[in-house]
């Protein structure tokens, strides 16, 4: 009876160590470079990606991995580019098109998407047999040590001011792993919101987050040294000096040309509350410097570059404590001399300027651009007071324009500017206007002198909406037409372009045309192309 229950209790010990075996062979392997991983398609999927990692090792690409190659049928393959253990298989997408964490079964294996199952491709490369050896127990301690620090790693800093629970930093180079499986590592508080983490090495990319999917921010670049805003989407240097810089900007910082006014500003404090001066200079390519405003406590200044380039804006801080700091941007300035679209270089007064009550207000526009057909620009003026009221706006050869606020608040005024294609382009400015005297910078601009149409002193709300005209064109008589001499009088003057522009306009009192005397350039209709025709004989 005892030697029975001997053989029994044997048979039980056999059966152990045997699924002990068949366990360690499918848990504890781990792929290693060359190893080649198969998949079975047969679920629906269109395609499939490979997304592999080890703690502690990285991964073998970001989210979603790398698509797999398809072999024959409906089996994919994916070459192993390092040593993981953990395996993800999806169809590029999040949710239900992805497997759960499925352990690496070894080189030659293959995975069935529909039974969810693992077992040896048997067309496999017998040359890919020999790689087994490397999931070996030997070869998988090697490859879980944790890499070792090369001493070019990267420090982040992150200002939790959109008030997330937990700060977590994960980091990857596309290719070469990450510093963490997904959330990344935990960040340490420093204090004041702040939280830092230095990774062991340099990664190219980053992903901030609360722990979870719900709160992160998108992939970011590595910015080394630099803090980032969750709640502004905004990296900055992390300055711990006494003089704290808080903004520069060059503003418009991109599509800058030639003679283009670039308003330079910057801010910053000390921590004691003393007084800062700041400095503004401008660097060429060959290194040539200007400097635009020397110290004092003007913290913004107007630029204006003359030369086609790319240039380096330097600002600089200095307090009465004695302590320095300083930031530097780019600026590139293109040549405009033969662009087709128009462009706004300037408008005077600049934004959010005073005017003042019962005064006139002169806008002045300095443009660029337009080089194509009669390389004419024109313009167009849209004013609103601060109740909503707009005038009735047209195009017109103008550079300025001026109106006269007659009520204390903000007025809007939209600048169009019109190539002679009708590309155009239009800006936004905001005035205030107040009581008080307002200093007329001795910088204005000069207006243009070839403005040959006048404009009404003041904005006049329309009442009622224009109505187009519903008569036919005015019969000629039996006197001698002047082609464009839409107004009647005899002879042709930029009085008939300046009709055709309100006509299209639909101005009241501007309805009546003839299609034979205003189709000035002979295309069958009436448009500003007959109006620039007209100019262009007047300039003949």
């Amino acid at each position: 009876m005892v030697r029975k229950e001997h053989k029994v209790l044997s048979l039980i010990l056999c059966l152990i160590l045997a699924v002990s075996a068949v366990c360690a062979g499918t848990v504890g392997a781990f792929a290693a470079s060359g190893d080649t991983v198969y998949c079975k398609l047969n679920n629906g999927w269109t395609k499939v990606y490979a997304y592999m990692w080890g703690d502690g090792i990285g991964n073998n690409h970001a989210w979603p991995g790398v698509e797999m190659t398809k072999v024959e049928g409906d089996v994919y393959s994916y070459n192993v580019t390092g040593e993981f253990d953990k395996i993800i298989f999806t169809n590029g997408n999040n949710g239900a098109g992805q497997t759960g964490t499925i352990n690496y079964a070894g080189n030659g294996k293959i995975y069935d998407l529909k039974a969810g199952t693992w077992s040896t491709y048997v067309d496999a490369p017998t040359s890919a047999t020999t790689a087994t050896t490397a999931t070996t127990a030997t070869t998988a301690t090697t490859a879980t040590q944790a890499p070792t620090s090369s001493g070019d790693g990267v420090t982040v800093y992150l200002k939790n001011e959109a008030g997330w629970s937990a700060a977590y930093c994960y980091m990857w180079t596309d290719g070469a792993g990450n510093n963490h499986a997904w959330p990344g590592e935990a960040m340490t508080s420093i204090g004041d919101d702040v939280y830092m983490y230095t990774a062991s090495k340099s990664y190219a990319k980053c992903i901030f987050n609360a722990g979870s999917d719900k709160n992160k921010t998108l992939d970011l670049t590595t910015m080394d040294g630099q803090i980032y805003n969750n709640k502004t989407g905004e990296w900055s240097v992390y300055d711990l000096s006494d003089l704290q810089v808080k903004s520069y900007t060059a503003d418009p910082a991109t599509g800058v040309y030639i003679d283009t006014d670039v308003t330079l500003s910057a801010e910053a404090q000390n921590r004691n509350g003393a007084a800062v001066s700041y400095k503004f200079s401008v660097t060429n390519e060959n290194g040539g410097t200007s400097v635009v405003s020397d110290y004092s406590s003007t913290n913004s200044v107007v630029w204006t570059p003359q030369t086609a380039g790319t240039y380096t804006i330097t600002f600089d801080f200095k307090d009465t404590e004695g302590n320095e700091n300083s930031r530097t941007t780019t600026v590139k300035v293109e040549d405009d001399s033969a662009l087709v679209k128009p462009i706004i270089k300037s408008v005077f007064p600049a934004n959010n300027n005073l005017i003042k009550v019962n005064t006139p207000a002169t806008v002045s526009v300095k443009a660029g651009g337009g080089k194509t057909g009669t390389n004419l620009l024109f313009y167009k003026y849209i004013v609103t007071d601060p109740n909503g009221v707009k005038n009735i706006p047209y195009y017109t050869l103008n550079s300025t324009y001026s109106f006269t606020p007659t009520m204390l608040g903000v007025y809007t005024v939209n600048v169009y500017v019109q190539g002679s294609d009708n590309t155009t382009i239009n800006k936004t400015y905001k005035y205030t206007a107040t009581n008080s005297d307002v200093t007329v910078p001795t910088t204005a601009p000069v207006p243009a002198t070839t403005a040959p149409v006048p404009t009404t002193t003041a904005p006049v709300p329309a009442t009622t909406a224009p109505v187009p005209a519903t008569t036919s064109p005015v019969p000629t008589t039996t006197s001698p037409v002047v082609l464009g001499d839409v107004d009647g009088n005899g002879s042709l003057t930029v009085s008939d372009a300046t009709y055709i522009q309100k006509y299209l306009a639909e101005y009241p009192d501007f309805t009546q045309i003839s299609l034979k005397v205003a189709d000035v350039n002979g295309d069958g209709r009436i448009s500003i192309k007959d109006a620039t025709a007209i100019q262009l004989m007047l300039t003949k």
